[in-house]
């Protein structure tokens, strides 16, 4: 089986922790600097909506799906 691959499109997160420490959908001012803007990712594992992939930090976290879109041709 060939690994996923996905392309960065956004590095805004789409949740927002509250003050009791839940999350809401929304905006959020900042940005995810350890993901770079149209570079491809190799996904190692889905996850309920996320996926877990090495950052440009060098370690694995889960991002959601959402801030990436099948890395086509790659």
């Amino acid at each position: 089986m060939s690994q996923i691959k996905v392309r960065c499109v956004s590095r805004r997160p789409y949740l927002q922790q509250q003050s009791d420490g839940s999350l809401l959908e929304g905006s959020f001012a900042g940005e995810i600097t350890s993901l770079t803007l149209g570079k491809v990712y190799d996904v190692l594992q889905k996850e309920h909506g996320y996926l877990r992939i090495v950052d440009d930090s060098g370690d694995d976290y889960l991002y959601p799906e959402s801030l990436f879109e099948p890395a086509v041709g790659s």
